[in-house]
């Protein structure tokens, strides 16, 4: 029998795998991840959470909102985990989507489990401040829900700190506003009229969080030079708060 949790889990696939009619392929698929490849059960299952539902959807409708989303955006997430919600809810509205994320396992289950056969979703394996990617040179909206994860997104380029945990050890305790900066920022080469939609949290505890935020502020002052917020909020839930930014580059 299923547990509750479980069935709520079973409810946000299903609230995200069509807009019309009940599609129930992907709860298929992801039934028959977990009988291929048991020891992801649990993470999988997290990826489509109620928290994680919640706010990836408040993402998405501003996104609609501000009539960003049509048949000839080109999107890249960064951070895209397994693609869990963010693909479901963007692969029929967008004309392609690439996930990356530095996690290879996570990039070959979205890829091969999850989503086999949506054409227009690209999945790449990589540390987005090691390599300029082609496809960021036509990407119309740069979506990253896992800034937590990594350094603040006015630093992705090149050069500057490399080690992650080296440097947060060293600049822990003190104001994002006083850490160095990037010589080279990547932000200058992409389409002068790209938009982002950033997340993060303040949920510290969680291994894996090396940059939360305690406010809107506070995330604020990670966004790259120049960028214009369009969209803020911020969604509590039991863990803490996350925080969600979206405007254009």
């Amino acid at each position: 029998m299923l547990e509750r949790d479980e069935l709520v889990y079973i409810k946000n696939i299903l609230n995200v795998s069509n807009t019309k009619n009940i599609d129930f392929s992907l709860l298929e698929k992801v039934f028959t991840l977990f009988e291929h490849e048991p020891k992801h059960r649990d993470d999988v299952l997290d990826s489509f959470s109620r928290n994680q539902y919640i706010v990836k959807r408040a993402l998405t409708d501003h996104l609609n909102n501000l009539n960003l989303l049509n048949l000839s955006t080109e999107v890249v997430i960064w951070g895209a985990w397994y693609g869990s919600i963010l693909v479901s809810l963007l692969q029929d509205k967008v004309k392609k989507i690439t996930c990356i994320d530095e996690d290879e396992t996570v990039i070959t289950l979205g890829n091969n489990r999850l989503f086999p056969t949506f054409d227009n979703v690209e999945w790449i394996t990589g540390d987005i401040f090691k390599d300029y990617k082609e496809c960021y040179n036509t990407a119309d909206i740069f979506i990253n829900t896992s800034c937590e994860h990594m350094l603040p997104m006015k630093w992705w380029g090149p050069e500057g700190p490399r080690s992650r945990h080296g440097f947060f050890k060293e600049w822990d305790g003190k104001k994002h506003a006083d850490w160095p900066v990037y010589k080279k920022a990547w932000w200058d080469r992409v389409k002068p009229t790209a938009h982002f939609a950033f997340t993060s949290n303040n949920m510290h505890d969680i291994p894996g969080h090396i940059n939360c935020v305690n406010s809107i502020k506070e995330f604020k002052e990670q966004l790259p030079p120049g960028a214009k917020v369009l969209r803020e909020g911020d969604i509590e839930d039991e863990r803490g708060t996350r925080y969600i930014l979206i405007g254009k580059l």
